[in-house]
């Protein structure tokens, strides 16, 4: 759910993220994606994928601004990694690197749900909070009702519609 009040949160800002593209690089992945706030180009983010820093080319008074919006919007930083904690940064353009990267991750995954949602029902149940569960149901009245009555209060929520209006 989290990544949802994310997505909704930097939406609301008025900001976009396109032209994403990855390759595998000798240190790991390496990667691009243009930056667009109200439908205007702000610059390019990217990493080379040689263990480098993350590149992010647009204005530091626009990254200001932007990484002030996203927060006061409620944006939340994903601050494990691997099961290791880490500090939030305090500098804006480390701030707003790690922002963007966690937005690309973000829009992969939901784009990957929209697709699957088609042909699946997506369930947030109790017992398995925060992961989905998956069953092969095209989304309609009739597999929600048969899904509701064969989990019954172990069912949290019926994901479909939520994942479709983002």
């Amino acid at each position: 759910m989290e990544a949802y009040s994310n997505i909704k949160a930097y939406r609301s800002v008025g900001l976009d993220i396109k032209g994403y593209k990855e390759a595998e690089a000798s240190r790991g992945l390496a990667w691009s994606c243009k930056v667009y706030l109200h439908k205007k180009m702000l610059g390019l983010v990217s990493n080379n994928g040689d263990g480098g820093m993350t590149r992010v080319e647009i204005d530091y008074a626009q990254q200001t601004n932007l990484v002030a919006q996203l927060k006061a919007q409620g944006y939340q930083l994903q601050l494990t990694f691997q099961g290791h904690a880490m500090d939030e940064p305090t500098e804006t353009p480390e701030w707003l690197d790690m922002a963007i990267t966690q937005m690309i991750d973000e829009v992969a995954q939901l784009r990957r749900l929209k697709r699957l949602g088609k042909t699946h029902l997506i369930v947030l149940q109790h017992s398995n909070s925060p992961e989905f569960s998956f069953y092969k149901a095209p989304p309609s009245d009739t597999s929600i009702a048969r899904i509701r009555r064969q989990l019954g209060p172990d069912l949290a929520c019926v994901m479909n519609a939520e994942i479709a209006a983002l």
